[in-house]
């Protein structure tokens, strides 16, 4: 017999668990800088131009139907050479940078938490046989557990705002700085990527493109809440600046995920202990699927080639990049995450699609202005973080502004 057709409700959370990585716990603390209202409005606007762009690539059936060889082949076909090579230079970021920020956040909450007498690549390598371990038992395990991930999750994140919101101060809400807005929007991409999911969701719904859309629609919606509730309340929570350690500047400067300053400001081990399994299964179940879809991908681009055939060799290629910087440069959480949205989330998922609604409008006059928006946005994000990355703009919190604030 087969398979039976999922529910819209499944796929949906299937969406939210792809979502739900390392974004979430990066969202705050990157965002701090500009306020919460920019950061909320920030939030609100990525997730409108990311839920548009997967809806665009939704639509696309040569591309959900398996017809191709993956993304790159897709914009090869449908934009020219160019668009199939920066896409794979993309995917390749996405992929690779991901991994990086799952090993480097998940090391940083525990060496930072626990105090342990190993160093931070001890413990950076041993996460990673685990993980490792867990991609090759394959994306199977990640489908039949992803309800029960979730509903953990779920109830992490519910009793870690619980725990918050006695901290909570309204006054620090009030502050705003909308000039440092731009450097942060590639980590609130980055926040919402669950693109790569879409083939699959397009082939469960066997074409259905109303279930798609809506499946879409409330996956990323879950997410958008999520995030939003959590940056928040973290945001009214943490001072931005403090001679202690548990700041949003201090966790910035060091490139912190969230639950490290909070741990520190709640002083409760119960809190660190729901935090910490909070951020493994986030990032963990993020690794499982990025893991895999790398080695899918390397798989694919290597066919032609004898290493291309070789299982150790392609999870060699896939693992070890990302293995070796986290060892080196382990505190590089929130330097990652900026590089995969600035640039291969913004190419893959944002510029890439935005052409292709471009081309594809034929006259459709709101199909070709939202294109123009899309590509002009996602087109500014990208310049934005390469004048950044290339030193020749210099976005940085106005720590004088904050403190003044702070002191108030």
């Amino acid at each position: 017999m087969p398979n039976a057709r999922p529910s819209i409700f499944t796929m949906s959370l299937l969406v939210t668990g792809n979502l739900l990585g390392a974004g979430i716990l990066a969202l705050p603390i990157n965002l701090g800088p500009a306020g919460m209202l920019p950061s909320v409005a920030g939030i609100a606007l990525i997730w409108a131009l990311m839920l548009k762009s997967s809806l665009i690539l939704a639509d696309q059936d040569d591309l959900t139907e398996g017809e191709t060889g993956g993304l790159p082949t897709f914009f090869g076909k449908k934009l020219g050479s160019f668009a199939k090579w920066a896409a794979v230079a993309a995917d390749l970021v996405v992929l690779y940078g991901v991994l990086t920020a799952y090993l480097t956040g998940v090391s940083s909450i525990v060496t930072n938490l626990f105090k342990l007498p190993l160093p931070n690549w001890a413990v950076c390598l041993a996460y990673f046989v685990v993980v490792l371990c867990l991609v090759s038992v394959g994306a199977a395990l990640l489908r039949r557990c992803n309800a029960l991930i979730l509903i953990a999750m779920g109830g992490c994140f519910v009793i870690l705002i619980a725990m918050i919101l006695p901290h909570v101060e309204p006054v620090r809400a009030k502050p705003m700085q909308w000039g440092f807005l731009p450097a942060a929007m590639p980590v609130v991409l980055t926040a919402f990527l669950y693109h790569n999911l879409i083939p699959t969701v397009c082939r469960m719904f066997e074409g259905d493109r109303k279930a798609v859309h809506k499946s879409l629609w409330i996956g990323s919606s879950i997410g958008l809440v999520m995030n939003l509730v959590w940056t928040v309340a973290v945001f009214c929570a943490l001072p931005f600046y403090s001679p202690k350690a548990y700041s949003i500047l201090n966790a910035y400067d060091m490139n912190l995920p969230a639950t490290v300053p909070l741990t520190g400001l709640l002083d409760s081990g119960f809190f660190m202990s729901v935090g910490l399994v909070f951020a493994i299964l986030a990032m963990t179940a993020a690794f499982m699927a990025n893991g895999a879809a790398l080695v899918d991908f390397l798989k694919d681009i290597g066919s032609s080639f004898s290493w291309g055939r070789n299982g150790w060799v392609i999870r060699a290629v896939a693992f070890l990049p990302p293995l070796l910087v986290s060892i080196f440069y382990p505190s590089v959480f929130l330097t990652a995450m900026n590089v995969v949205g600035g640039f291969g989330v913004c190419i893959i998922f944002g510029i890439l699609p935005a052409i292709l609604l471009i081309r594809q409008s034929r006259g459709k006059t709101g199909a070709l202005v939202t294109g123009i928006v899309m590509l002009l946005l996602f087109g500014a994000i990208l310049v934005s973080e390469t004048m950044q990355e290339t030193g020749l703009s210099s976005i940085k919190p106005d720590v004088e502004y904050w403190y003044k604030h702070s002191a108030d």
